[in-house]
C-alpha cells in the first residue's frame, strides 16, 4: 500500500472531523483512531493485516464526501480484511459502506447496512458504534420524512452517548434533533436543542460544532422570518469558520446566508454568496456543496431571469447529481428545471421535469419502508442481553449466599432498598397525583374545544337554514300569499306565480338534502369509506378547475365509524379550505393505513398560509379538525407557509380506538 502516505491519512482525519459536526453527516470520527490489534475467537490481525485495513479504512473515508462509489469499493475491500479474523472491523467496514450509500440518497441500501452493522454491535457490546449507528439511521429516517422514528433513533443515540461520556458526539445528535423540529416548524423545541448542542461544543471548545449551531440557529430565524437575528448568527458563524480556516463549514454558511438574503430581496448579495458558497466548495472538491450552490443560483435567476442562465446553473447541478448518483439532488434538480420550463411556456417539459421528481422522491420515501423488520431483530437481540446479564447476576447473587459476611450485607442492603423504595413509592405517589391534575386539565381544555366546534357548527347550520332555505320558503310564502289576496289574477299570471313557488318549493327540498348530507353522510353508508373518497374527488376532478390525486395503501374492509366519519369530514374541510384560499390546482391525497395506525396527508400547490396567524382562531376549520382529531388521541402535523403550498398529515391510533 505504497500510495498511502502520513499526510494523506492526516488530511483524512482533518476532513472528516470537519464532516462530522456539521448538519446531516454520517458518524464515523470515532473510526479515525488506528485502532491496535484485537484478539477474537482466538486469532489475531498481524501488524501488516491492521496496517493494510486501517490504509483502506482512510482513504475509503477521504473520498466518501468527493467519490462515494470510489469509496465503496475500497470499504469492501477493507470489509474483505474485517470480515477475516476481527469482529470490530466488520461493524466498522459495514457503518462505512452505509455511509456510501448515504451520500448518494440510497437510502434503502444504506439502512440495510446500517442494520447489520448495529445487530453485530449489539451482540458485541460495542457501545460506541451503537451510539453512531443509531445516529446514523435516524439521518436516514430524517432525510426521508419519517420523523417518529428519526427521533427515536436519535434519542438511542443521545442515551449511549451519555452512558459513554461522549459530550462531542452528543452534541452533535442533539444537533440532528434541533434540524428535526426545524423541518416541522416546532421552532422552540429546535432552539432548545440548537442551544445545548452549542453548550456541549462550547464545552470541548469544538470551534467547528459552536459554528455549526450559529448556521443552524442563523436558519432556522430565516424559517421564523426574523431575518435579522439570522444574520447575527450567521455573521458569527462566518468569522470562527473564517479564523479556524474551516473552508467546508464556511462554504455551507454562505448558502444558508444566500437563502436569507433571498428572504428579504436582497438578490445581489445572495448571488454573491451563492457563487462564494460555489467556489469554495470547489477548491475543496466537494461535489455535493457545489450542486446544492448551483440549485440555489439557478432559483435565483428564475426569479431575476434571465432564465436561460438559471437553466445553465440547474443543468450543472443535475451533472453533479448524476456523477455522484445522489438521488435526493436528483429530484430536487428537476423540480427546479420544472418551473424553469414552466416560465418559458414549455408546459410538456416542465410536467416531464415535475412528474420525474416526484417518482424519485417517492422511490426515496419509500426504500426505507422495506427494512423496519430489523428494528424488531435489533430489539430481540438486546433484549436477550439483558436477560443473559440477569442471569449472570443471579447467580453471582446465589454465590455470595455461602459467606456470612455477604449474608449481613444482603440483609443491609435490603433495609436500604426498602428504604427506598418507600422513597420511591411516596414519590410516585405524587407524581401520579400531579400526572392526574394534567389530565384533568387537558381534559378540560379538549371538553372546551370540543363544545366551542359544536357552537361554531350549530352556527353554520342555522345560517344555512337561514340563508338557503329560509330564502326559498319565503320567495315561495310570498307567492302564495300574491295568490291569495288577489283572486282577480290572470289564469296565466296565476300559472306563472304557482310554477315560481314549486320551483322555489324544490330548490328548498334540495337545499334541505344537502344539509343533511353534510350533517350525517350518506355517502359513507352507501359507497363506505374509500368510494365515498372517491366520489369527493370525482366530483372535484369534473371542475376543470383543481385536479385531485387519491391514493391509498393497506385500507382494506372497514374502520371505525367515528374514525372514517372524523377523516372524511377532515378531507372534506381540507378541500374546501383549498378551493376558497390556496389558490392551488393540485391536491394530493394519500391515506396510508398500518396495524396500529391509520395517516391521512393532503397536499397542495398553492400560495400556503401563515400558520401561526390560522391555528389561533378559535372555531375556525383547522381547530375543528383538530379537535377532533384529538378526541381520538390522534395528532395533526402542519406544514405550511405563506407562498408556497401546504401538507397537512393528520395521524390516529388504531388500537386506542
Amino acid at each position: 500500500m505504497n500510495f498511502i502516505t502520513p499526510q494523506r491519512l492526516f488530511l483524512a482525519s482533518i476532513l472528516l472531523l470537519i464532516f462530522v459536526h456539521l448538519n446531516n453527516f454520517p458518524a464515523l470520527a470515532s473510526d479515525l483512531a488506528v485502532q491496535p490489534p484485537v484478539t477474537t475467537n482466538n486469532l489475531k490481525l498481524t501488524t501488516d493485516e491492521t496496517l493494510l485495513f486501517d490504509s483502506l479504512f482512510k482513504v475509503s473515508a477521504t473520498l466518501l464526501y468527493t467519490n462515494p462509489d470510489s469509496a465503496r469499493h475500497i470499504a469492501l475491500r477493507a470489509f474483505g480484511v474485517a470480515t477475516a479474523k476481527e469482529n470490530r472491523r466488520e461493524i466498522r467496514s459495514l457503518n462505512l459502506l452505509g455511509a456510501t450509500y448515504y451520500m448518494q440518497s440510497d437510502y434503502s441500501k444504506a439502512l440495510d447496512y446500517y442494520f447489520r452493522a448495529l445487530k453485530l454491535a449489539v451482540a458485541a457490546e460495542d457501545t460506541v458504534r451503537m451510539g453512531d449507528l443509531y445516529n446514523n439511521m435516524g439521518l436516514v429516517n430524517y432525510k426521508t420524512g419519517n420523523y417518529k422514528d428519526a427521533l427515536e433513533d436519535f434519542l438511542k443515540a443521545v442515551k449511549v452517548y451519555l452512558k459513554i461520556n461522549d459530550v462531542r458526539n452528543h452534541a452533535s445528535t442533539l444537533n440532528n434533533i434541533g434540524l428535526l423540529y426545524s423541518d416541522i416548524n416546532n421552532f422552540d423545541m429546535a432552539t432548545s436543542y440548537f442551544n445545548q448542542a452549542y453548550q456541549g461544543f462550547k464545552k470541548k471548545n469544538d470551534s467547528i460544532g459552536i459554528a455549526a449551531s450559529y448556521s443552524n440557529l442563523g436558519a432556522l430565524f430565516v424559517k421564523k422570518n426574523v431575518p435579522d437575528s439570522s444574520f447575527y448568527f450567521f455573521e458569527k458563524a462566518i468569522d470562527i469558520e473564517t479564523r479556524t480556516q474551516n473552508t467546508f463549514g464556511l462554504s455551507s454558511t454562505y448558502e444558508e446566508s444566500a437563502i436569507a438574503f433571498v428572504h428579504i430581496g436582497d438578490y445581489k448579495k445572495a448571488l454573491d454568496y451563492y457563487q462564494q458558497s460555489r467556489e469554495l466548495a470547489k477548491s475543496i472538491n466537494y461535489p455535493y456543496q457545489q450542486a446544492t450552490a448551483n440549485l440555489g443560483l439557478s432559483r435565483l435567476f428564475v426569479i431575476t431571469g434571465p432564465v436561460d442562465t438559471a437553466m445553465q446553473y440547474a443543468f450543472k447541478a443535475m451533472q453533479i447529481a448524476n456523477e455522484i448518483g445522489n438521488n435526493k439532488l436528483k429530484y430536487e434538480t428537476h423540480e427546479v428545471l420544472s418551473k424553469i420550463y414552466e416560465k418559458t411556456g414549455d408546459y410538456n417539459k416542465a410536467l416531464e421535469n415535475y412528474q420525474l421528481a416526484t417518482k424519485i422522491k417517492n422511490e426515496v420515501i419509500s426504500q426505507t419502508k422495506l427494512h423496519q423488520i430489523y428494528n424488531l431483530e435489533i430489539q430481540q437481540l438486546s433484549q436477550a442481553k439483558e436477560i443473559q446479564q440477569l442471569e449472570i447476576q443471579r447467580q453471582e447473587l446465589l454465590l455470595s449466599k455461602k459467606n456470612t459476611i455477604m449474608i449481613i450485607i444482603i440483609l443491609s442492603s435490603l433495609l436500604i432498598i426498602a428504604g427506598v423504595y418507600l422513597y420511591y413509592h411516596t414519590y410516585k405517589h405524587r407524581q401520579r397525583a400531579s400526572l392526574q391534575k394534567t389530565i384533568l386539565s387537558l381534559t378540560e381544555k379538549k371538553s372546551r374545544a370540543a363544545v366551542e366546534a359544536e357552537i361554531q357548527e350549530r352556527k353554520r347550520i342555522g345560517q344555512e337554514l337561514h340563508d338557503g332555505l329560509g330564502q326559498m320558503l319565503s320567495v315561495a310564502r310570498l307567492n302564495i300569499s300574491v295568490l291569495q289576496q288577489k283572486p282577480s289574477l290572470t289564469e296565466e299570471r296565476k300559472k306563472e306565480l304557482l310554477d315560481a313557488t314549486m320551483y322555489s318549493v324544490d330548490k328548498a327540498f334540495y337545499e334541505l338534502r344537502d344539509i343533511s348530507h353534510n350533517l350525517a353522510p350518506s355517502v359513507l353508508t352507501e359507497k363506505g369509506f374509500l368510494g365515498a373518497l372517491k366520489d369527493l374527488s370525482e366530483q372535484i376532478n369534473q371542475s376543470n378547475v383543481m385536479k385531485v390525486h387519491l391514493e391509498t395503501f393497506g385500507l382494506k374492509g372497514s374502520l371505525d365509524n367515528l374514525i372514517e366519519n372524523t377523516l372524511y369530514r377532515a378531507v372534506q374541510e381540507l378541500i374546501n379550505n383549498t378551493i376558497k384560499h390556496s389558490k392551488a390546482t393540485n391536491i394530493s391525497i394519500q391515506l396510508v393505513k398500518s396495524e396500529t395506525e391509520i395517516t391521512l396527508m393532503v397536499e397542495d400547490n398553492g400560495v400556503g398560509f401563515n400558520m401561526n396567524d390560522t391555528l389561533i382562531e378559535n372555531g375556525g376549520g383547522l381547530s375543528n379538525i383538530r379537535s377532533r382529531v384529538e378526541n381520538l388521541s390522534g395528532s395533526i402535523f402542519i406544514d405550511a407557509m405563506a407562498s408556497r403550498g401546504t401538507i397537512i398529515t393528520i395521524v390516529i391510533p388504531l388500537k386506542n380506538v
